[in-house]
């Protein structure tokens, strides 16, 4: 809210005395605009909300001596002498809180029926605060009833926060609620008080509120610059165990489960940065081309409020005449390496991710990979394997002197051209670095981030480490401090309740991923999360039955008037994907696992999982593809379909309880 008058004294204390109350049971809202269905509003001081009491609306009056009044008008002397009648600051609080009633009317969510009428699930109360009126006072007007009994507090009451919480449990409450109010509730009126916190959809339509810890991520200050319009009541920053080193980038890291609103903190982040601080530069960056078309979607805002792109575009556009299109180093592997691949018993792909690890790591010597700790690296590798790879990584490595750098270098030669150049318009130029799935960026991307973003500029990273697909360092690792700078998004809100059960139930089998300690557990108690099909599992006899099944179920979705762009075939191989090109032509969406990252659909399928796990008797194999999966099935936000040939692999036998299982016989 922009400053319009400045607050009075009284506004002053209040807002202190409410910004020290526990903050897991209150809440407040300054100078809320209340906009009535007949077009009136109004404005009052302040609005508390209680979890155990119900709402509270604050009137404050800097009023210095009170000379008389009645019920409807009370008069008051100015410092100057002058006297002034004003409206009875009773039936001022109580007018405001009616407008209040008539907005919360508009949600039928916090109504219920009670003994045959509609009535508030909490009941609210009105307070006067008069911080410079003695309570000998007001206690006169009390006996002669113009101010009803403990509604009214003079300055002896207003000394500190424990005082004006015993006030609000002392109002007389028209009854007592029997449990404190639901967070989500408590969210439904935070958003009533402040639209903005409202969330919508692509179609405009409503489909939750921001929690108060999103809300709190969103709105933290930006270090580089001053808003263009100051807040009333500065935002106070969340508490860090850790500061900030002062000319040190301001690091926040949003850990979350999947679905628990990562990317929208992202976006409202961005939206934020842009309307208080319009001089500000800033740069969103995801993994992979499709989030980061995905992000700008979203945000709808153009390129020259925020940039926005895939790391590796932004490479790009650093090396500039440097550019090249980069070596691949899985085709250099199966052109070259076809009899080592076939000896290894190892994709191209899986060992062109040792070759990057390798890099990353710096682990370049023959002997320090072979003594190299791999654990989390997804595949058990003998010595006799890894002396293989050394060879193999070194022909590799004369090969590139010859031909250049490879996708996996990009990173270090953009850094290098930075480093060099102190004159590069994208050197430390911008005052905001916003990145979505951080989890799967190597260490040499984190040195590059922090070398566009000025030394004292600001960096919100969001992460999963139970969606890392493609890299398992870890922040250390990275070169990045989180310690006290990590907020933790628990509640899965983006998929229904079955759907996320299922989807966690493959990391609780998992030790590896049960154990990781960098991951955020899901809270499936706090909010009410919304409820749908039990995510179906399919037996196919084969081939041909699993392709039909999933061809009648889009044709069904398709005619009952789903939109295609909304529908996604998820596949855990690339060569998969080729079988759904026809869907894909109609505008279903078919691709591999490692191109879904922050992407979400209504209807989700996932074929194919008699094949996922070639390598079942390998447990470290095994947690790479249950990550995998896991991320494929949280993309579902109400229908997930998984489907399989003949028999289902032992590391899927954890999904049962929570599926529907079903069999389709051949065709």
């Amino acid at each position: 809210m922009s400053l319009t008058t400045a607050p009075t004294n009284g506004e002053k204390l209040l807002n202190k005395l409410l910004r020290d109350l526990p903050r897991k049971q209150f809440f407040f809202h300054y100078e809320p605009q209340l906009n009535t269905p007949d077009g009136n509003s109004s404005k009052p001081d302040f609005v508390v909300v209680a979890a155990l009491l119900g709402v509270i609306v604050i009137e404050v009056k800097d009023w210095v001596k009170i000379t008389g009044g009645d019920q409807q008008l009370i008069h008051t002397v100015r410092s100057t002498g002058a006297v002034m009648s004003h409206e009875n600051p009773v039936l001022t609080a109580q007018r405001y809180a009616y407008d209040l009633n008539r907005r919360f009317e508009q949600r039928v969510e916090l109504w219920e029926q009670y003994k045959g009428r509609k009535q508030l699930k909490f009941p609210w109360q009105v307070m006067v605060a008069l911080p410079r009126i003695s309570q000998r006072v007001i206690e006169q007007f009390e006996k002669k009833g113009i101010w009803p009994r403990g509604t009214v507090i003079g300055k002896e009451l207003l000394h500190s926060t424990e005082s004006l919480q015993q006030l609000f449990t002392n109002l007389p409450w028209k009854f007592t609620l029997e449990q404190p109010l639901s967070l989500d509730m408590l969210d439904i009126v935070r958003e009533v008080l402040n639209p903005s916190l409202m969330v919508e959809n692509e179609s405009g339509l409503p489909v939750g509120t921001l929690t108060e810890l999103q809300h709190g991520l969103i709105n933290e200050p930006l270090h580089t610059v001053h808003p263009q319009q100051l807040t009333l009541f500065e935002y106070e920053p969340m508490s860090d165990e850790t500061q900030d080193i002062p000319g040190s980038a301001s690091v926040r890291l949003v850990r979350g489960v999947a679905g628990s609103g990562k990317t929208l903190v992202l976006i409202r982040r961005a939206q934020y940065l842009i309307s208080q601080y319009p001089e500000a530069r800033l740069l969103m960056m995801s993994f992979n081309v499709e989030l980061a078309r995905d992000l700008k979607g979203r945000l709808r805002l153009s390129d020259q409020q925020v940039t926005v792109a895939s790391f590796h575009k932004v490479c790009r556009k650093i090396l500039g005449d440097h550019w090249r299109e980069p070596l691949k180093t899985r085709d250099w592997l199966r052109q070259h390496e076809r009899e080592n691949l076939a000896a290894l018993g190892l994709p191209a792909e899986f060992v062109a991710t040792e070759f990057a690890w390798r890099k990353e790591m710096a682990l370049l010597d023959d002997n320090r990979y072979l003594e190299a700790d791999r654990s989390g690296r997804g595949q058990r590798l003998e010595r006799n394997r890894r002396e293989i790879i050394n060879s193999m990584f070194n022909r590799y490595r004369v090969y590139q002197s010859a031909h250049g750098y490879d996708w996996d270098d990009v990173a270090a030669e953009a850094l290098a051209v930075l480093t060099d150049d102190h004159h590069h318009p994208l050197r430390q130029s911008y005052d905001a670095i916003l990145i979505d799935e951080g989890q799967d960026f190597a260490p040499s991307w984190m040195q590059l981030t922090l070398a566009l973003l000025k030394p004292n500029g600001d960096l919100l990273i969001c992460d999963d480490p139970s969606q890392s697909i493609f890299n398992t360092y870890s922040w250390s690792q990275k070169g990045l401090s989180v310690v006290g700078r990590t907020r933790i998004l628990q509640v899965p809100f983006r998929s229904t309740r079955e759907i996320s059960r299922a989807a966690h139930s493959l990391i609780e089998a998992d030790d590896a991923l049960r154990s990781t300690e960098e991951r955020a557990e899901p809270d499936f108690s706090s909010y009410e999360l919304g409820s749908g099909p039990l995510p179906a599992l399919m037996a196919c006899a084969d081939s041909v039955s699993e392709t039909t099944f999933i061809d009648d179920k889009i044709r069904d979705l398709l005619a009952g008037g789903a939109v295609p762009g909304k529908i996604a075939i998820l596949c855990h191989a690339k060569w998969h994907v080729e079988q759904w090109a026809e869907w894909a032509r109609q505008g279903i969406y078919v691709q591999n696992f490692e191109k879904i990252k922050g992407l979400e659909f209504m209807v989700v399928f996932i074929p194919h999982l008699h094949d996922a796990f070639p390598h079942s008797d390998d447990p470290d194999a095994v947690t790479v593809v249950r990550r995998k999966l896991f991320t494929a099935m949280t993309r579902a936000r109400y229908r997930l379909v998984m489907s399989y040939q003949s028999l289902l692999p032992k590391p899927l036998e954890p999904l049962l309880p929570h599926m529907w299982c079903e069999s389709v016989a051949a065709r």
